[in-house]
């Protein structure tokens, strides 16, 4: 059918409805002549006209395309770009967790993070004494420190002379500590020599320090002070005391971790795994 008969075809309206359906022209003729509605009625649908420097993309519906515009297939593209660098921020976080739980329990970050702090030592409790003969008499004097206020002591001694085989004194001194140092001295007559003493001092009823001699030889045995650097030996991070980085208690001996260390370094190893399976 040429144009002028598809043109009367539409006047008279004897013209099929597929071939306005089809052809533009004769779709606007028809809609000016009957109207859209009456041509809804027919069955006639209008023509689909693509738009210039756009895209067509079937969108699965009967395979009708649906256009789309240049930008919009560029910000797509540009999505798909940002996609994969998402995919491995979780998985490089969790392995950063997991290396530094693994360091911490290792070396400890106290090596990288000197954050504790020493502590003012506490002055350990020492006691020693010195003595003398002086024209037959022996004097002994003990000089002790570090001692608790309101602590009571006792500072028991046993002087012998002639060796050990006779006891010139045996007795003891108390009093309650009102200070942190304190010096006690004691005489004897000594007919007999070599002279020998034992002391004993005694805090709240406990021996805590001991310091002996005999002739001229003095041994002082007394309770050892820790001279030891608390932060250099314990660099581990308690994670359960980590409100106080400044403390000793948040601080432990590296190469061993407690069970939230292990539990730590097992979440974040899963997390990892469990987020890098999902992007995959």
């Amino acid at each position: 059918m040429d144009a002028s008969e598809k043109i009367k075809g539409v006047l008279d309206g004897s013209i099929h409805p597929s071939e306005i359906s089809g052809d533009t022209e004769l779709y606007s003729m028809a809609e000016r002549i009957y109207g859209r509605d009456a041509l809804e009625e027919m069955g006639v649908d209008p023509p689909v006209t693509p738009p210039e420097g756009g895209l067509l993309y079937p969108n699965g519906n009967g395979g009708v395309e649906i256009p789309v515009s240049i930008d919009s297939a560029r910000g797509s593209d540009n999505e798909m770009e940002k996609i994969p660098r998402r995919r491995f921020f979780i998985p490089l976080v969790m392995l950063f967790f997991l290396i530094v739980s693994s360091y911490n329990v290792a070396f400890g970050l106290g090596t990288v993070l000197p954050l504790c702090e020493e502590e003012e030592k506490i002055q350990e409790l020492e006691m020693s004494s010195t003595s003398q003969i002086n024209n037959g008499t022996l004097i002994v004097v003990w000089s002790m420190h570090g001692l608790n206020n309101y602590s009571e002591y006792t500072l028991e001694w046993r002087i012998s002379q002639n060796g050990s085989s006779e006891v010139v004194e045996f007795a003891n001194s108390s009093w309650i500590s009102s200070e942190t140092a304190r010096i006690n001295s004691k005489n004897w007559i000594i007919d007999t020599l070599p002279y020998s003493y034992l002391s004993t001092l005694y805090e709240d009823g406990l021996p805590v320090a001991y310091s002996n001699g005999s002739g001229d030889i003095i041994t002082t045995l007394t309770t050892a002070s820790d001279e030891g650097n608390y932060c250099e030996d314990n660099t581990r991070l308690i994670w359960s005391e980590y409100s106080d980085l400044g403390s000793n208690e948040a601080w432990g001996e590296s190469g061993n971790g407690e069970i939230l260390d292990g539990a730590l370094m097992m979440l974040f190893a899963l997390m990892m795994i469990i987020s890098a399976r999902k992007r995959v």
